[in-house]
């Protein structure tokens, strides 16, 4: 007789996928709390018989990165004394949330992206990857990198000889001979070809569609004209790896000030002294930004239609509140369904009556409160990163030079890293200006250079060259890495070739960490859970049989949307592979939404995410109903694509030939419609976490690893 089970193999796949969607960024959003961090485990410090509350980040950090060549090294109190006192200093500066600033952040766009990426890791040493074929295995396969049908099959086959065979000795083997891609395995390079087309996919997605993609590039911008590469370049010319590697400790670590000379005189004992050059570079940028957004919120009170005085006032105070109070707040406004200008009114002292402020005052009142809070952010991270004393940041950084110190030296000596700094300055070149609209005297004036910016004045995208842009689409960052991934291969084949000792090392540190993606069973059917289908059903069985039949209900549901999101993805994948390798690729180098069903998990997070009422009295809203955050210049920046409306006016920048506006922070349709479904189906999975989510983190607190 057969053992029947609770759930179909759709079924498992579909409660796994949830439960570590949901408890993987429950982890990352913990970290806004300062105690989090005290009770993460090891190698942090935790009291004695206190269970980890981040099991599934836990479990990475001491299987994957604590073995990586070189941070091995470091001592214990790098991590107790020095990341865990930074991350709590974070975590206590209480950093603004995207309910209050009515959009979506950049800080929740990074915690959502790496949530939507991480996920799949921990999918993999939990569940394991399933094993393929025995048959399959030995037959020999060649794949063509211009069928999207190869690529993907060359992919996943990679994957199954990575890690149940010796394709990762063949690969080291064959970069230590040549640098050349096309002299590898035709399995090797349909790898190569998806992950490159996956890559150039993310990127569009991070600078074109995604929340904040074009400050993101702002801050990228500014940070790379800072850079002094020229020194940089010079210094690692240095022949001597130990004179090479104490110059670039001074260059970027030393504190320049007049008190730091007279510190090192004997003169003064002042433990301020000064930033070094990489807390230059962050200040720096930090404070171009404060700037332009304290002259937007300078504008804003001198609009003849804004609020009274007294509101701005209260705003303020607000914003320097206790965490308590704007805790309060929030939860105020979402039981009342009250708009956060609202409760901050209502709360003030003396108390504003809300209902005396019109429309369109309150949007300049919301508007007004997100940039303080924005301002109040980087003042909190400048403290952090470049003022605090002791500076912890600095010293990590040390920590981390000396430990990594024989890894730098076999590098140094097998490669030539002045070089290696030229490309990685002209990819950086090459990625800003690909992910900015194209200028309009790019088409009419190719021979002349475009003008640079004095240097005290922060990139924007608020220039006025952009009048009839083009938006870039995936295909450009697909030519982007086409034209930079020789660097990347030329580095690796020089280190296989000149530093064998070290390749073997982390050849060795790869295979420690395949083993942990291995599946421990030959049941086919178990692949949609692998390892942990047992505990998957035995939780699922522990619920009573009305909770089952409920949840068995939606987990059938989100089995299709994941099967729907899977054949979408391939679906953009086989036009991306057409439109890349077409002859005339030009007639077909239109992609604005790119492959990858981690972008639609992403998103999940982002548009379910709640956002204040959009007036003083009315509904909570989510994600995919709000733009993004809000640049110095006032301009949305949630995306360069917008889906043209009738009348439309103001800052848009319309190109007529495509009907998309730059810096409205909409969308076009298809945008639009995706993230509602996305909003609508995390909301629709949260019952199904919530149903088992107790149990399932016992499950998680038992893998914990309890030291070195």
């Amino acid at each position: 007789m057969t053992e029947t089970t609770p759930l179909t193999p759709t079924q498992t796949h579909a409660l796994f996928d949830v439960l570590i969607h949901h408890q993987l960024y429950t982890e990352i959003a913990a970290f806004k709390e300062p105690s989090t961090i005290n009770t993460y485990g090891y190698p942090f410090r935790k009291d004695d018989g206190v269970q980890t509350t981040s099991p599934l980040l836990q479990i990475m950090v001491n299987k994957l990165l604590l073995h990586l060549p070189g941070l091995k090294n470091v001592n214990r109190d790098f991590w107790t004394d020095k990341v865990q006192v930074l991350m709590q200093k974070a975590a206590e500066a209480e950093l603004s949330q995207s309910y209050d600033k009515g959009a979506i952040g950049a800080r929740k766009a990074l915690a959502t992206a790496c949530s939507a990426m991480l996920e799949y890791v921990v999918r993999g040493m939990l569940g394991g990857w399933p094993k393929g074929n025995a048959k399959e295995k030995k037959e020999k396969k060649e794949y063509d990198v211009e069928k999207a049908e190869d690529v993907l099959r060359a992919w996943d086959d990679a994957v199954q000889e990575v890690i149940y065979g010796d394709l990762l000795d063949r690969v080291c083997e064959k970069i230590a001979e040549t640098p050349k891609l096309e002299d590898h395995e035709s399995i090797v390079r349909g790898a190569h070809e998806y992950m490159m087309l996956n890559l150039a996919s993310l990127l569009h997605h991070v600078f074109v569609m995604s929340p904040d993609g074009q400050y993101i590039l702002r801050i990228i911008e500014n940070v790379h004209r800072l850079i002094p590469y020229g020194v940089v370049k010079q210094t690692l010319r240095v022949g001597n790896a130990a004179t090479m590697i104490n110059g670039m400790v001074k260059l970027v670590l030393t504190k320049l000030s007049v008190t730091a000379v007279t510190n090192w005189l004997g003169l003064t004992n002042n433990s301020n002294d000064g930033m070094n050059l990489m807390q230059q570079i962050i200040s720096t940028v930090m404070a171009w930004d404060t700037t332009e957004f304290q002259r937007r919120a300078q504008k804003l009170e001198s609009q003849g239609d804004a609020p009274d005085k007294q509101v701005f006032k209260a705003i303020r105070s607000y914003v320097n509140a206790s965490r308590d109070t704007h805790e309060a707040g929030r939860n105020i406004s979402i039981q009342e369904s009250k708009s956060i200008i609202c409760v901050i009114l209502e709360t003030a002292d003396p108390a504003i009556d809300p209902d005396t402020l019109s429309a369109h005052q309150h949007d300049i009142a919301l508007e007004h409160y997100s940039t303080l809070l924005s301002i109040r952010d980087r003042e909190e991270l400048t403290k952090i990163v470049c003022k605090s004393q002791p500076d912890l940041l600095t010293s990590a950084i040390r920590d981390l030079v000396s430990a990594f110190d024989p890894v730098i030296r076999a590098v140094h000596n097998a490669v030539d890293l002045s070089g290696t700094v030229t490309d990685a300055e002209s990819f950086i070149t090459d990625l800003i200006k690909v992910s900015k609209p194209k200028r309009k005297e790019a088409s009419s004036n190719t021979g002349s250079r475009p003008s640079i910016p004095p240097l005290d004045t922060p990139a924007t995208i608020a220039d006025p060259a952009v009048a009839a842009s083009s938006v870039p689409t995936v295909e450009d960052y697909v030519q982007l890495l086409r034209k930079h991934m020789p660097s990347s291969h030329k580095f690796l084949h020089q280190v296989a070739k000149n530093a064998p000792d070290l390749t073997q090392e982390y050849l060795e540190y790869a295979k420690s960490c395949i083993v942990e993606f291995k599946s421990h069973s030959n049941n086919p059917t178990a692949e949609r859970a692998g390892n942990m289908t047992g505990p998957l059903h035995s939780l699922f069985s522990s619920l009573p049989e009305s909770k089952q039949s409920q949840l068995k209900t939606l987990l059938d549901q989100h089995a299709k949307h994941l099967s729907y999101l899977k054949s979408t993805s391939h679906s953009r994948f086989r036009s991306l592979v057409k439109s890349t390798c077409q002859a005339n690729s030009k007639a077909h180098a239109a992609t604005r939404h790119g492959p990858g069903m981690y972008l639609a998990r992403w998103h999940a997070l982002l548009d379910s995410t709640v956002i204040t009422p959009a007036t003083l009295h009315g509904r909570v809203r989510r994600g995919w109903e709000v733009k993004g955050e809000l640049d110095g210049k006032g301009l949305k920046t949630d995306t360069v694509l917008h889906y043209a409306k009738k009348g439309g006016g103001g800052n848009k920048r319309r190109n007529s030939a495509s009907g998309l506006t730059m810096a409205d922070g909409t969308g076009d349709e298809r945008e639009r419609s995706e993230r509602r479904r996305e909003g609508s189906e995390e909301g629709k999975m949260a019952e199904v976490w919530r149903g088992l989510r107790d149990g399932w983190v016992g499950v998680c607190q038992g893998l914990e690893v309890m030291g070195d």
